[in-house]
């Protein structure tokens, strides 16, 4: 194999959470050509192979012993075609990136999860969410695979196949660049208002892309309306109109207004009720009427909803049928009236239908994600938190989003998926050695 360059990486995600203690060297391709000599390498050596990127997912897939590789140096934008409306770029292209290059030129991804510091790759391989459409990985109409025989596969709309590598883990192969339809820029207007947590199908019909915070163990939650505007001229006018009695905590514009460290405030209550958790009704209370006040927001909707801060936190994310959230909702609550379980801000979004043969929602669901924080020398309450949710979850026919946390038995999390079968058998003839069905695949999957 030709020299390729390595990287250092902490064998921990971006929170801490997950941690195999110390760190490694991996492979740091900087081109297609590279990771196919990676991966002849490996095939040659009967060694299996991952990638990671910003390694912001907290399960164990991005984890292999025997060889790892960064998609550190493959973030170039290659090219915009505004005329047609694609991006294409390599695969360790962050949101953030992809973001700010379309929106100079009059474009935009439709939608994208909350935060932008995840690459493009990574997103789309795990089913991300934003609130609205269906996920990131609808949007990819073509890609270069680099598969474990050591040959690059261009696949387009016209191969089925395009909807198994859309959320496929990097089980098929590597992402080595991506081709993403993307839409004329637009703008949202966001209205943040308090509301009882009853009323949180209002969110359903109200804006296109609108959103609501939960906050357990109080009978309120926090409503976002949010309403796409098109008119450059008409979201200027708005944004003049905008009046805020209070901030968002999520976004840096406003921290930096404030002139001071807000994470520290919402930190000492949140550490307190790890310590204590019969603490965390006042917790939720007082963050949201403190850090959650009615705003309205007005600006390119990559900035309002996807470019969120956040301190160190662990959970995971379900989508459920519509018709099957109250009642999941329900069984929520009653978890939570025994007494002995607590859950901070839960993010409600409503999400479209998409193809993807493990896609999380193949009707319109509800994307339900529960996070804890994480302090250091505090309980982690997390697992038990995602345990328990995930059961009833799967009571109510959820899916999981496989970029987070999963504690299900392989054959619950095979259930899950209709096309799992279908999924597996491509896996196995692209993948006939199990290259990249790394160990930690194989025993969330039972495969």
């Amino acid at each position: 194999m030709k020299p390729i360059d390595m990287e250092t990486i902490r064998l921990a995600d971006w929170s801490g959470f997950t941690d195999f203690g110390g760190t490694t060297e991996v492979y740091a391709p900087k081109n297609e050509a590279e990771i196919v000599e990676l991966v002849r390498y490996c095939r040659d050596n009967q060694k299996k192979l991952r990638v990671v990127g910003f390694q912001t997912s907290w399960n164990t897939l991005w984890y292999c012993p025997d060889v790892m590789m960064t998609t550190k140096y493959l973030n170039k934008i290659t090219e915009i075609d505004v005329k047609n409306r694609t991006i294409t770029c390599e695969a360790g292209t962050s949101l953030e990136e992809i973001h700010k290059a379309l929106w100079a030129q009059g474009l935009t991804l439709d939608t994208a999860p909350a935060v932008d510091w995840v690459t493009i790759a990574g997103s789309i391989s795990t089913g991300s969410h934003g609130s609205g459409p269906a996920s990131n990985s609808s949007s990819m109409i073509g890609c270069r695979l680099v598969t474990a025989d050591g040959n690059v596969l261009e696949i387009n709309e016209d191969d089925e196949r395009l909807d198994a590598v859309r959320i496929s883990m990097g089980a098929l192969g590597i992402l080595s660049s991506v081709t993403l339809k993307v839409v004329d820029a637009f703008y949202v207007s966001m209205k943040r208002t308090q509301i009882p947590t009853t009323d949180w199908k209002r969110y359903l019909t109200e804006g296109e892309m609108s959103y609501v915070l939960w906050f357990p163990h109080t009978e309120n939650s926090v409503l976002a309306t949010v309403d796409v505007i098109s008119d450059p001229a008409e979201a200027q006018k708005k944004a003049e109109a905008a009046s805020s009695t209070g901030f968002d905590p999520n976004n840096p514009d406003d921290l930096e207004r404030m002139g001071i460290d807000i994470n520290k405030y919402i930190g000492a209550v949140a550490e307190l009720a790890n310590l204590l958790p019969s603490t965390f009704p006042a917790r939720n209370r007082y963050v949201m009427d403190v850090f959650f006040q009615d705003i309205e927001k007005v600006g390119p909707a990559h900035e309002v909803l996807m470019s969120f801060q956040s301190v160190p936190i662990a959970g995971a994310e379900w989508s459920v049928p519509v018709p099957n959230f109250e009642a999941a909702l329900a069984d929520m609550q009653a978890e939570i009236d025994k007494g002995d379980f607590y859950l901070p801000i839960v993010w409600l979004k409503k999400v479209a239908p998409e193809t993807a043969w493990l896609s999380a929602a193949d009707e319109e669901c509800v994307q339900c994600g529960i996070y804890h924080n994480l302090f250091e020398g505090t309980p982690s309450l997390v697992k038990e938190m995602v345990m328990r949710i995930e059961r009833l979850m799967l009571k109510h026919g959820g899916r999981p989003h496989l970029g987070k946390l999963i504690y299900l038995d392989p054959a619950d999390l095979r259930r899950m998926y209709p096309n799992w079968d279908k999924f597996n058998t491509l896996r196995q003839q692209m993948d006939p050695d199990g290259m990249f069905w790394s160990e930690a695949l194989a025993a969330s999957f039972g495969d």
